[in-house]
């Protein structure tokens, strides 16, 4: 069974959320967001975890953790002695103080209480395989048992499919201390994983979701990139996993759905922030798609506390240099180089999406030696960089006429613009360079 949707309330930091489930799930966000609540409230709804009394939001003393599951191969569970095999189906729990959570269950309009056995019967159907962040050589053995009763129960050829996993479980019992021994033991299980899903095409860890929280630990980028491409093949092929992460190798532009980004508003609590429909439409996904593909590291715009938009790669380097000399410079910032003022509205699109703040700066374009035509193309983008803008998230700034015509404070003849990055930076670093105080003041705001 597929778990489809959830609503939490009063768990833990969480007041109220609500989560739509892809296939793959990426939940991202600052430290002690609220992450690890929303991981622990799912595994608690799946019966993995035993309820603790801080579990109870502060000031709280009733919690209520629903979900609707898609029963997508129609298996069977009783209730009240009657065999059921609904397609779509909502389960409840709902505790109180002290008192023992009640368990109900609806297919229609109407909740029926259940027993704790009833609903343990459902949700034993989506099996949970947990990889915690920190893991000692129980925590391994753990996942791979989980991991090897799962696929037992999917009657998977061992020979064909598990030796390998074997192999590696029994690897355990050498003599190891090393937490990068025990995670590279999980990079080769989740790539054998992989491997075998694909030559069966299908996931075969069935119904099952898997629950890895921070896999990018003890892993270089390359390997980190490597581990999300196995993911995401397991995904595409039927599988459920949820991870946790602080590295953008993990948060794919192509899978804006997957995206979760949990924030924690003093007094709201955590919630969860996503977008289930369309982003982009027509060429809007030719151009966006080409562009991430230039440049993949453009993902951390989703791990920012706020995102600088400009055009391209002078404005990136010469603004993080100068914000640094002046001592202002933020590193939970992120300067992000759209490519071309026409694709900024596109950025700025998803930033809105996804709530977080951003200060978009582009070219007014309006050099001298520019044409009637180039001016009227020039100020148009501009505008349409403007109505983009939602100001209760975002704000534009314009150079002029470019960022180089703020570096050096006079007009640039169009012959002047050949190898910018490398002269604007060779300028700006150089011990007789002082920044024009009109330029600086839009540097202070950026990094404001």
């Amino acid at each position: 069974m597929y778990l489809k949707e959830m609503k939490i309330i009063n768990w833990q930091c969480v007041k109220e959320t609500y989560i739509n489930f892809e296939n793959l799930m990426l939940f991202i966000g600052q430290s002690n967001s609220g992450k690890s609540s929303i991981m622990s409230a799912i595994m608690y709804f799946l019966g993995v975890r035993k309820f603790r009394g801080r579990d109870f939001r502060n000031g709280t003393d009733f919690i209520i953790i629903e979900g609707r599951f898609f029963n997508k191969e129609r298996k069977s569970f009783k209730i009240g002695g009657k065999v059921f095999n609904s397609k779509n189906f909502w389960l409840k729990i709902y505790k109180h103080g002290e008192s023992e959570p009640h368990f109900l269950w609806k297919t229609g309009k109407k909740w029926i209480e259940i027993s704790k056995e009833e609903c343990h019967s459902i949700t034993k159907l989506t099996p949970v395989i947990f990889i915690p962040a920190v893991l000692e050589k129980e925590e391994t053995e753990y996942f791979i048992r989980c991991l090897l009763e799962n696929l037992d129960t999917r009657e998977i050829d061992e020979n064909a499919s598990l030796r390998k996993i074997i192999n590696i479980f029994n690897e355990l019992n050498m003599e190891y201390t090393s937490h990068g021994l025990y995670r590279n033991l999980i990079f080769e299980i989740i790539c054998e994983i992989a491997y075998q899903s694909q030559k069966v095409k299908y996931s075969i860890l069935g119904n099952g979701i898997l629950i890895f929280e921070e896999p990018e630990m003890y892993l270089h980028p390359q390997r980190e990139k490597e581990l999300f491409a196995c993911l995401s093949s397991i995904c595409k092929l039927g599988g459920q996993i949820y991870v946790t992460t602080h590295s953008s190798n993990f948060v794919s532009l192509y899978r804006y759905r997957s995206i979760c980004i949990v924030r924690n508003d003093q007094g709201k609590g955590s919630r969860a922030f996503q977008h289930k429909g369309k982003l982009f439409y027509g060429d809007e996904i030719k151009n966006f798609n080409m562009n991430y593909w230039i440049n993949p590291d453009r993902s951390e715009l989703f791990f920012a506390k706020k995102v600088i938009l400009v055009e391209g790669q002078t404005d990136k380097i010469v603004l993080g240099y100068l914000g640094k000399e002046l001592g202002i410079y933020k590193y939970d910032y992120s300067i992000v180089e759209c490519g071309s003022k026409s694709l900024i509205p596109q950025f700025i699109k998803l930033l809105n999406t996804f709530k977080i703040p951003y200060i978009a700066i582009y070219d007014k374009d309006n050099h001298f030696w520019r044409t009637p035509e180039e001016l009227e193309h020039s100020n148009e983008k501009s505008k349409v960089i403007q109505r983009a803008v939602n100001p209760h998230i975002g704000e534009y700034m314009e150079f002029e006429n470019d960022i180089e015509e703020e570096i050096y404070s006079e007009k640039r003849e169009r012959k002047n613009y050949k190898n910018k990055p490398f002269y604007a930076l060779k300028t700006v670093s150089s011990n007789n360079y002082k920044i024009p105080e009109r330029f600086k003041k839009k540097i202070e705001k950026i990094f404001s």
